[in-house]
């Protein structure tokens, strides 16, 4: 879901390297961590702990990935979600004619293959083999693209297609940031070890220390990612202008100009960037299938409950309909355990639960306003589940905007054959105008249900995201209306009144928008570096005193890379192992996990 764009030549694929999404904060190895457990439970809790109910807030990817697990633990996790569905941000709509529907991701809707404790689970319930090449700008994938920069298109094809190559510029450019701008950063010796075969846990320590206290100069927290093009790029303004509108040819960076250029290098090193999937099957499959299906199906084993046991299950001895169910306020008692409020939200009917433990999966912005709930005297209350340092960087967490328009269409045309020097009818689209990224979807390849196509009219970040809040009434153009009027402008040859289906063709989706959300994700601004270390280092509360905190944040927000759905499975398996020690018990022997291994790798202080 991340703003960040895609790189195309030098992709670790294309480039012959299998990197790892090790984030150089804490470069626990995730994946490994699941492949040593060869469908065995993750880690034990004590007998006499079995059946412990744990309440999961949230039914996002990290929500279900921490249920999943803690199930298999012999814990009882109890999934409440305040909305009416499955996934959190992870949200395949259904548009279209019956029987060429296609899926609108409204959420996460690229995945890159070195995020691979989430690619652990997209294998195991099946949806790798249904998937595909994403279509991201200037990628094989989108066949061609088009630019629409300053009043002027540039149009071109990658791999295959000689007669319409990719602008020099733009491949200089993308050299240039890689081999110049990024070994300021200590691009090359970061990558290797992040890849297989060469993966060195302190090496990325050591480097990433580095950028976080070079020895002179400013530290890296404190840096925009403008200002370190300013200062190590040695491109004119302008260069950086149109880098911000085109990166590499494959989307604009300009809207992650004013975030901590860390947060684009932790992206960057670990491949996050590039070599994305799309998901036939629909991005929601993942948590629906980890909801519904016994791990005996998932190829997995468990302890203590019986055979045939699911999340969903669990979840429905508590509450006999788990969704609607807004968690209002949270009590620690005097044992650790948590006297929790929950609110129907359709009938606004009360229920007051104990639970052992809580794994808190929303945004921390929700969290934040939650503590506020209720009567005054709920306050002392909440404000004791955390410290004042991680209210505070609570508080202070930074969100980016982020909007969709989609419409269903009849067919794929912009896939027609053309002549060997014809533009193609429509592309991938990149412009500095209202639409800024336009993206073209095509399922009928899937082996699944769905094999119809569609257009993303505007996927927008931030200012311009926020253009597309506050739609007025007709006589003025509809958001959809001024998409189609901008793309009809960019490509006078079609008619895409013409192309849209009839039966609930668009959709339009804000995240800021959304009451649950408020925002799309976390992107952290320079001088925010403690704060994120504070939130993320929160899975370890209690554990230096013996005495572990059975309240535990998790979410791709908590994660050092908000955005991408592998910092929600990273975090989620954080509060797994925490609850495996919290119940008297911990990893695998010979397989320790992120709290076994805190002391070798945990995030730099900086004071």
């Amino acid at each position: 879901m991340s703003a960040i764009p895609s790189r195309t030549n030098r992709s670790p694929l294309r480039m012959n390297k299998d990197v790892t999404a090790l984030i150089p904060d804490f470069p626990f190895h995730y994946a490994n961590y699941l492949q040593e457990a060869e469908g065995r439970p993750l880690g034990s809790v004590a007998a006499a702990n079995h059946g412990q109910k744990v309440l999961i807030v949230g039914a996002g990817a990290a929500g279900l990935v921490a249920a999943y697990e803690a199930l298999r633990m012999g814990l009882h996790p109890v999934v409440v979600e305040a909305s009416d569905r499955l996934g959190g941000r992870l949200y395949a709509k259904v548009q279209g004619d019956p029987g060429s529907e296609v899926l609108c991701e409204l959420g996460a809707m690229r995945f890159p293959v070195s995020g691979k404790a989430l690619f652990h689970y997209f294998r195991k319930v099946g949806m790798t083999a249904n998937s595909t090449d994403f279509p991201n700008p200037g990628t094989a994938a989108a066949i061609s693209t088009v630019v629409d920069y300053q009043g002027e298109k540039v149009y071109y094809e990658v791999d295959g297609n000689p007669a319409f190559p990719k602008p020099q510029e733009y491949v200089d450019l993308e050299n240039q940031f890689f081999d110049e701008f990024l070994e300021h950063y200590h691009f090359a010796a970061m990558e290797a070890a992040m890849s297989e075969g060469s993966i060195d846990q302190q090496k990325i320590k050591e480097l990433w220390e580095s950028v976080l206290k070079p020895a002179t100069g400013t530290s890296g927290d404190d840096v925009s990612f403008y200002a370190a093009l300013l200062q190590n790029s040695g491109w004119t303004k302008a260069e950086i202008d149109l880098f911000g509108q085109i990166g590499f040819g494959t989307g604009g960076w300009n809207t992650d100009y004013p975030n901590s250029i860390l947060e684009l290098l932790r992206v960057l090193y670990t491949g996050l960037d590039a070599d994305h999937q799309l998901m036939f099957d629909g991005s929601s499959s993942l948590p629906q299938r980890l909801w519904s299906k016994t791990p005996g199906e998932l190829g997995d084993t468990q302890v203590y409950w019986p055979e045939g046991t699911t999340v969903e299950a669990l979840s429905r001895e508590v509450f006999a309909d788990p969704f609607h169910k807004e968690v209002r306020h949270i009590e620690r008692q005097p044992d650790g355990s948590f006297r929790v409020l929950i609110t129907d939200t359709r009938t606004n009917t009360q229920h007051r639960q104990e639970f052992a433990s809580v794994v808190y999966t929303p945004h921390v912005r929700i969290l934040d306003k939650l503590r506020y709930s209720g009567t005054p005297q709920n306050l002392p209350a909440m404000d004791s589940l955390l410290p004042q340092p991680t209210w505070e960087a609570i508080m202070y967490t930074h969100y980016m905007q982020s909007a969709k328009i989609f419409a269903a269409t009849q067919r794929p045309f912009w896939n027609d054959p053309v002549a060997a020097n014809q533009q193609r009818k429509m592309s991938i689209t990149l412009s500095d105008r209202l639409t800024r990224g336009t993206y073209l979807v095509d399922y009928s390849k899937s082996t699944g249900t769905y094999k119809g196509s569609g257009i993303f009219l505007s996927y927008t970040w931030n200012d311009d995201a926020l253009k597309f809040l506050g739609d007025r009434p007709d006589p003025l153009p509809q958001h959809v209306d001024l998409c189609t009027n901008l793309l009809d402008n960019i490509y006078p040859a079609i008619d895409l009144n013409e192309q849209y289906s009839t039966v609930n063709p668009f959709v339009e989706h804000n995240w800021e928008d959304q009451p649950l959300y408020l925002g799309a994700f976390k992107m952290n601004l320079p001088g925010q570096y403690e704060y994120q270390r504070r939130i993320f280092s929160q899975f370890m509360s209690g554990i230096d005193t013996g005495k572990p905190d059975r309240f535990i944040l998790a979410g791709d927000d908590v994660s050092w890379t908000a955005g991408w759905a592998e910092g929600a499975v990273t975090t989620a398996l954080n509060a797994v192992n925490k609850l495996a020690v919290c119940f008297g018990g911990g990893s695998l022997p010979g397989n320790p996990g992120p709290v076994e291994s805190w002391e070798s790798l945990k995030p730099i202080e900086l004071g």
